[in-house]
Order: structure tokens, then sequence, then C-alpha cells
């Protein structure tokens, strides 16, 4: 026959007694709970598989995000050509060309053609581990400059944009108020969303759906901070506040 000490009974029983007592919350319909001190109105958190709620599997628009892409080199592509010492530091280009997903002009002046790619060339970043840039800068019969975008820089674009949206989704969602949702990267290009006690998945849809479309700027660092905190920032750029309480005082990045 098992003999346990007096002890160990009582300290069995009173867990069990206070797990039963923390519980009770979760049975009680809402008015109830509001009625009961403050410590009591703690519910036991149910997952998915328990409280039910809404599953939702979001896949980004590719092609989009591509045309995203290509768009904003192509802003980039005009201003980096304009020079930063005026008019006399411009450039002239022929006309812009994003057939077949790269962009593609003709520099007008062949002395100039060096002076255009190194400028290009401070436009792209490094992606990846390999050293490898997110744009290619070759030239075609002598004044013609193609740029193409590189596997590891669309990759490098995708991860950024699903990482934003996921940290987008998040904070929605919290703004409704309930616990613990499961917002997570699957795969390269979808986030799953499971939203635990929310019964309809309409209104998770249109929660999300109203997300501001994302846009792939440059921060013009050329731009003088203290004409930006005058507003007044060079043509093409525009300033972009941050997010409120993301940084203390008056916080702002200069686009383009």
């Amino acid at each position: 026959m098992l003999d346990f000490p007096r002890w160990k009974i009582i300290g069995i029983s009173t867990i069990l007694l206070l797990g039963i007592l923390f519980s009770i919350p979760s049975f009680l319909p809402q008015a109830t709970i509001d009625k009961l001190p403050s410590f009591a109105q703690v519910k036991v958190n149910l997952g998915l598989d328990l409280a039910g709620g809404s599953h939702l599997l979001l896949e980004a628009d590719l092609a989009d995000l591509q045309k995203t892409q290509l768009d904003n080199m192509e802003k980039t592509v005009r201003t980096a050509m304009r020079g930063e010492a005026g008019p006399g530091d411009d450039i002239g280009i022929g006309e812009l060309s994003t057939a077949g997903g790269r962009i593609s002009f003709m520099v007008r002046d062949q002395t100039q053609l060096d002076e255009a790619r190194e400028r290009l060339f401070r436009e792209t970043q490094g992606a990846g581990l390999t050293g490898q840039r997110d744009w290619t800068i070759g030239v075609v019969d002598s004044t013609r400059i193609v740029m193409t975008p590189t596997g590891a820089g669309r990759a490098q674009a995708v991860a950024h944009a699903m990482d934003t949206a996921r940290d987008i989704i998040d904070r929605r969602v919290n703004a409704l108020g309930t616990r613990e949702p499961t917002i997570i990267r699957e795969g390269n290009d979808r986030v799953v969303v499971q939203v635990p006690g929310l019964q309809d998945p309409a209104e998770l849809k249109e929660l999300i759906g109203k997300t501001a479309r994302l846009e792939f700027r440059m921060v013009d660092e050329n731009a003088d901070l203290n004409e930006a905190a005058a507003g007044r920032v060079p043509v093409g750029s525009e300033i972009v506040p941050y997010a409120e309480g993301a940084n203390e005082g008056r916080a702002f990045e200069v686009l383009r």
C-alpha cells in the first residue's frame, strides 16, 4: 500500500484546487467575469484546436512585387543620372525601357558611359552571402546600359517584403485584443495567420485587407538634413515620418 507524507498530499491538493479555481473564469459568461476582481478575470488561453478560431494562408503576388522593384529602380536611375552638382552634372540618356523585366537606356555621350555605370553601381546593394549584387549592370552596343535584377536580389526583395508584411499583420491582428495569435512565414512567399477565439474569418480578412501598398524606396543619402527639417527636399524625393513611438523626438527619412 502506498503511503504518501501528509505534506505531499496537502501540497498536491492545494495545487489542484488552485488550478480549478483559476480555470473557472474560462467557463463563465463575460458579463459575470466583468464583475469579478481584476486578479480573477484571467482566462486560460485556449489554442486554435480547443477554442476554434480563424486560420488564413496569405500568399504574395510575386509578379506585382517584381514590377514594383522594377519601377522603383527606374526612378532611381533617373535620379542618379541627374547628378548631384546641378544641371552641369547631368548625364543625358535616351528613353528608358523596362521590357523583359530589365531596365535599358542609351547614354547619349559615350564619354559619360563609365560615369553612368559608376553612379548606377552605387545604387545597387549586396544580396545574400555570396557577395552578388541585387542588379547586374551591362553595356550593349557601346552606349546602351542594361540593368537586370539577379536571382539573389529578387530573393532578398521577397524576403524583405514578407518580413515587413508579417510585422504589419502582427500589429493589426494584435489590435483586435486577441491573445497569442500565430503569425509565421511559410516558405518563401506565404504567411500563416491563426487567431484563436476569432470565429469569423471574414473579420480577419477585412482587417488584414486594409493594408497600405508596400513600396521599395531608397533613402536619399544626398539630401541635406537641415533642408529636409525645413520641408525642402530635392526634386523627386519626399519626407516620410517614422511610425509613432518608433523613436524619441521628431524622426523622419527622406526617400526618393
